[in-house]
């Protein structure tokens, strides 16, 4: 920002505040955490710079943080909004790799990458295969004789 420019302050409200201290005591998020944490003290008139620097942030996610305030008002704050990423698998790669746990081909997660590798091209690390194994299908698949 340069000298000259005025800086617009978001201005909270004495009820957005309070819901906002209601809101601290139930999250779980580390991160939604420090987003009310950043909109209380801009409350008690802190600046930008010094909120970001206390709570170990960027300026520029201070100011996303006021975009999404501005967006959404502080319901916006409170949500994540991250679905992750992409699976590499498709529905039906899934079903045949369940249908082929279901059979007893897999021993170990090792096999099943082994598979996922040999029969679709997509090389995955042993310890994602596990979770996905954990998640698709009954895990740890069988005990080797």
């Amino acid at each position: 920002m340069r000298k000259d420019e005025t800086f617009q302050r978001v201005k909270i409200s004495v009820t957005e505040y309070e819901q906002l201290k209601r809101a601290e005591r139930k999250v779980k998020s580390a991160k939604v955490l420090k987003r009310i944490q950043a909109f209380k003290l801009m409350y008690c008139g802190w600046k930008y710079s010094d909120i970001a620097e206390f709570l170990l942030v960027t300026n520029n996610t201070i100011t996303n943080w006021i975009n999404l305030y501005k967006g959404g008002g502080i319901e916006s704050l409170l949500g994540l909004h991250y679905m992750g990423g992409q699976a590499q698998l498709s529905e039906e790669q899934l079903l045949e790799l369940k249908s082929e746990a279901n059979k007893g081909s897999f021993t170990i997660a090792k096999d099943v990458k082994h598979y996922i590798k040999q029969n679709f091209g997509i090389e995955y690390n042993l310890s994602h295969v596990q979770l996905m194994s954990k998640k698709n299908f009954n895990y740890p698949l069988r005990k080797p004789d």
